[in-house]
Parts: C-alpha cells; sequence; structure tokens
C-alpha cells in the first residue's frame, strides 16, 4: 500500500472556481519516501491579492509555468493506484479533482485526511491545524503555506501517526464512489454540486419513479453514504437503480423531517422503511378507568386518534415516563409499572395515591389534562420560525388551534412587519397527528425556534 501525501495552493476565490497555483507530491509506503513531484502552475487567471500575500506566489511566478493540462498526465500517475493523504482532504482532494474534471477526466481515489486521523490518535489538541499540529510534534514547518514545506511536514506528521497504529491504519482511508456500482444515468457532476446542508433527498429510478426519501443535516454526506453502500443486499441493489438525484435545501431540521414525512406519506417509495403509519407505528392514549381516573399507555396504533405518535415503543416510554415525573403522575396509571401492586413510587412520596384511590381523582386528571394540553399546544395558534435557505429568510411552521397546518419559507423583514405574511408561502399539511408529534419533539431539542403567537 502506497501513499500520495499532497499540498496546493490555489489562486482563491470559490472552491468550484479556484484553480492550482503549485502542487507537490511525496509518494510514501509508510516507512519511507518513495518518489517526489513538484512544480508552479499557470492558473489561467488572476491569482487573489490574499493569497499572494499569504504565499508569496506572484502572477508573474507563474505566467510562463505549464497549465494543469500539460502536467494533468504526470500527476495522475502518481496518484494512480495510491492513497490521497492531505492535510484537510476537503479542501485539497475536490480542487484536484475539480482539475481533472475540467479536462473530462474522473479521479476518485481511495482519500485519507492526517487531520481527522490526528483527532483519533492524537486526542484533546486545541487546533489541528498544520501550523499547530507540527508544533506539537515538533516537526519543522519552514515557509508555510508553500506545497512542498507544507506537504514535508504533512508526510512527518503521516510518518508519525502511522507508527502510533499501523495495523489499523486502513480503517482511517475513506473509499470514494465506485461508478461501475451505479445507473449509468446518474450525473455524478451533479451529486459532486450537492451542498452540506440541511435538507430533504429524493432518489429515482430510469422510470422516474420515487424510490427513496431521506433527511439530513448534512445532504451531500447522506446521500454519499448510499451511493457507497455496498454491505448490504437493500443497499446494493437500490445503489444500481439510482437514475436521477433531487433534492431541497430548507436550513431547518424541523421543517426538513415534515416535508420527509410528508413526501413518504403520499409516495410510500420502494426503498424507505415507511408504509403508511408504520414510520410511527406506536402512539400514546388516553381512557378513563372505572374509578374515574385518566390512565395514560403506549400501544401499537388503533382505529383511534393518539395523542403522540412514536417510532418505536421505547421511544414512547422514554417520553412518558418524562411528562410522568414532569406532570406528577402515577406510574401505574401510566402503565409504566406491571403487576397489580401499588405505584413503586408511593414509598419515596413522588406518588399522591392515585393507583390507591388516596388522591382524588378531580385533583389527578387536572394534572393528566395538563399533560393532553400540552401535547394539542394549549389548542393555541402560533408560528415557529427556524434558520431558511439563507440568512435573509426563516423557515416556519404553523401551527393552528393545537394542529400542524403547514409549514414554508419567508423573508426575514416580512415577517418582522407583518406576522400574517406567512400565509402566501405556506405550504398546507393533510391533517396528521405525526406532524404535531415531529413539533413538539423538536420544541423540546431545538430553544432556539422562534415562536410567535398568533
Amino acid at each position: 500500500m502506497e501513499f500520495a501525501i499532497l499540498d496546493i495552493e490555489t489562486s482563491g476565490g470559490k472552491p468550484k472556481e479556484s484553480r492550482i497555483i503549485e502542487i507537490a507530491i511525496i509518494v510514501h509506503d509508510g516507512k519511507k519516501v518513495i518518489e517526489t513531484y513538484e512544480t508552479l502552475i499557470n492558473p489561467e487567471k488572476k491569482i487573489d491579492w490574499f493569497v499572494q500575500k499569504l504565499t508569496g506566489i506572484k502572477d508573474k511566478d507563474v505566467v510562463d509555468s505549464p497549465i494543469f493540462a500539460d502536467v494533468a498526465d504526470k500527476i495522475l500517475s502518481i496518484l494512480k493506484d495510491r492513497i490521497f493523504v492531505a492535510h484537510n482532504i476537503s479542501f485539497d482532494y475536490p480542487i484536484v479533482r475539480n482539475e481533472f474534471n475540467r479536462l473530462g477526466i474522473d479521479v476518485r481515489l481511495p482519500h485519507m485526511c492526517t487531520i481527522e486521523t490526528s483527532k483519533v490518535l492524537i486526542p484533546n489538541l486545541e487546533s489541528y491545524g498544520l501550523k499547530n499540529l507540527t508544533k506539537y510534534l515538533e516537526i519543522d514547518l519552514d515557509n508555510h503555506h508553500r506545497a512542498m514545506d507544507d506537504t514535508l511536514a504533512t508526510a512527518r506528521i503521516f510518518e508519525h501517526i502511522y507508527t502510533l497504529d499501523d495495523t489499523n491504519f486502513e480503517a482511517f482511508i475513506k473509499q470514494d464512489i465506485n461508478p461501475t456500482y451505479l445507473h449509468p444515468n446518474l450525473n455524478l457532476q451533479f451529486y459532486d454540486d450537492i451542498p452540506n446542508k440541511i435538507g430533504v433527498y429524493r432518489f429515482f429510478n430510469d422510470k422516474k419513479e420515487l424510490i427513496f426519501v431521506g433527511k439530513a443535516t448534512h445532504l451531500k454526506k447522506s446521500v454519499e453514504q448510499h451511493l457507497k453502500n455496498v454491505t448490504t443486499k437493500k443497499g446494493k441493489e437500490m445503489q444500481g437503480q439510482i437514475a436521477r438525484i433531487e433534492y431541497d435545501l430548507i436550513g431547518s431540521s424541523l421543517v426538513s423531517q415534515l416535508k420527509e414525512v410528508e413526501t413518504l406519506k403520499k409516495s410510500e417509495p420502494k426503498y424507505s422503511n415507511f408504509k403508511k403509519n408504520q414510520g410511527f407505528p406506536f402512539g400514546l392514549y388516553n381512557v378513563m378507568d372505572d374509578s374515574g381516573y385518566l390512565n395514560f399507555k403506549i400501544t401499537k396504533l388503533t382505529s383511534d386518534r393518539p395523542l403522540f405518535t412514536f417510532a418505536s415503543e421505547k421511544e414512547g416510554l422514554k417520553k412518558l415516563k418524562k411528562w410522568q415525573a414532569e406532570f406528577d403522575l402515577c406510574q401505574k396509571l401510566c402503565h409504566l409499572q406491571k403487576g397489580d401492586t401499588e405505584c413503586e413510587d408511593l414509598a419515596t412520596k413522588k406518588c399522591s395515591g392515585a393507583c390507591i384511590g388516596i388522591e382524588n381523582s378531580e385533583f389527578y386528571n387536572i394534572k393528566a389534562i395538563a399533560l393532553i394540553n400540552k401535547l394539542n399546544f394549549e389548542k393555541k395558534s402560533f408560528l415557529l420560525l427556524d434558520k431558511g435557505k439563507t440568512k435573509n429568510d426563516y423557515s416556519f411552521v404553523f401551527v393552528s388551534k393545537g394542529k400542524c397546518i403547514g409549514y414554508g419559507n419567508v423573508l426575514k423583514f416580512l415577517i418582522k412587519k407583518d406576522p400574517n405574511s406567512f400565509k402566501k408561502p405556506l405550504i398546507k399539511l393533510e391533517d396528521n397527528i405525526n406532524y404535531g408529534s415531529i413539533v413538539n419533539l423538536h420544541i423540546s431539542k431545538n430553544e432556539k425556534l422562534i415562536r410567535i403567537d398568533l
């Protein structure tokens, strides 16, 4: 196993538009250096003034240097069949790939990041930047921000971490997407441009049928996991059928989940583990017992409308336990305790005795109804504002009289001017208890949600 340890300097600007102005590669087998290569490159554009100041490389220094097309074959021959190694792989690897893409060459290599590997093998440092890490390891770093100097330093870091865990080193190597496993119609250039932001993604087959829907905090990473999944039969099967990818940037995890569930309920994609109510197959129900006490219980969904829905019984019981403590309810009347014995909390006086008739049913039911009201948002109407697609807008959710009505995006200045300006961009949802449950869960988790009562 051989490694191509690499560093580049670029012209600056947006990553997709940035061009390489200098590249250095050190080929290493884990024990010794096998080969080195470096060259300045004419980027065929002006070098950003900040880059000139940072690197010392000026336009006049590269005017007579080869363009990338002139050295592409040489660089590719060095990289071929080797592990691409860089300090901050998320910067170097995409830019090198972009240079080859401009020449019509799709380069995809197994790769390793010395930053991410160092975080595991050398934990608890304040910073893993090249300057800080070399200082900690007492590695010389002369002429920082020049390709060969940075590559030499990265190679020394590589040698150090390789000796720390050479037997399990392959665990730090990430494989890129293998196009031979994928549908021939899938546009990998489109995939490469997917941002790592919050949103919802959809996969279609070559018959234009929706086969999968998912939400993600990092869209590209989530899509990538599916395109690389060759470990399960279902994953391999779906992987070969993805002919087109679509995605929506949303900004809000709450709205992403609402949109995901909405799409799943309408379409029931083949490879999504969600059929009708099976995505939230357990519900919280309340019933009056013969003694006049309100009881709560987690069961599989019935034809009756639940107060709340859950993805699993375990999740439901955990949530009910929290509510039971919050509203001073009886474990036994919440069916959190099995058997006919009295409530376990009686001995510690955490239970007021509803389970044995000591606590008056009317007083107890006031507490139980308070929980029901909470789950129904007190039957109030309000907006929840969350991060939007851009810094100028909000994602929002509209709750009317205790029911989740819909979601959308609205410009910040409009909502500040008139709280009712959300009505025009509102995307309405069909009445479904799952949406209210999702909103409730996000309210409990996300303190940054802004509530506007209407």
